[in-house]
């Protein structure tokens, strides 16, 4: 049985991101107002053979089949699944993956996660089969290299990644552990990259087309 509901998850990015989204939202909200606000859900014409309720009714389905279409990204979460998705399937993992281990899901930051370096957190809530399916790509498609980094810590317990810190003659162990933690893709690297697409098909118009009012609406 498919899982229902949503799940919180912090997505962290670079800075501006927070007011680009802003902006964002802003414009999808003035859209979602003019469209609510089309003559089809007037109740006083004299064409109009349904109850002020039964309107109001039929214009909370449309606008639900707008959203869930993807042709109105008026709220924050709408607009990070959508970019969640393009992003799963620009890498090609859009599918189905094993139920992941219990260690993708241990608190804490990932080997070889880039979050430090992303000044702005968001929190989101996603659905849980979204999540789920992020979690469990991210955890397949790098749990060798997670494996090696841990190694890698155990034999260079005093190399400093982040401060990028080494004793004298251990120089390369921070080429190994770059070219590790390249190959570790984190559910914060997908929250971002999300985050990104669902800009990017925002900015481009891809959220701006003409909307069409599912058929059978009042007034239609």
């Amino acid at each position: 049985m498919e899982k229902v509901g949503t799940v919180p998850v912090t997505a962290c990015l670079p800075f501006g991101t927070r007011r680009i989204l802003c902006d964002l939202l802003t414009r999808e909200r003035q859209r979602r107002i003019r469209l609510m606000s089309d003559d089809r859900w007037l109740t006083g014409r004299s064409d109009c053979r349904e109850t002020p309720a039964e309107v109001r009714a039929v214009k909370l389905r449309a606008l639900a089949d707008i959203r869930a279409r993807g042709d109105l990204l008026d709220t924050l979460d709408r607009l990070a699944a959508l970019g969640v998705r393009r992003e799963l399937e620009a890498r090609g993992w859009n599918r189905l993956w094993p139920p992941h281990p219990e260690p993708a899901c241990f608190p804490g930051r990932w080997p070889g996660s880039r979050d430090r370096d992303f000044p702005e957190r968001i929190c989101l809530r996603l659905p849980v089969t979204l999540e789920g399916q992020v979690r469990a790509a991210c955890w397949f498609t790098s749990a060798d290299a997670i494996a090696a980094i841990r190694v890698w810590r155990e034999r260079y317990p005093r190399v400093r990644t982040r401060r990028r810190r080494t004793p004298a003659g251990m120089e390369n162990a921070l080429v190994e552990y770059d070219r590790l933690a390249a190959i570790v893709t984190t559910t914060g690297d997908i929250w971002r990259a999300g985050v990104q697409q669902a800009i990017e098909f925002a900015t481009s118009g891809g959220a701006q087309q003409p909307i069409a009012f599912p058929q059978g609406d009042a007034g239609a």
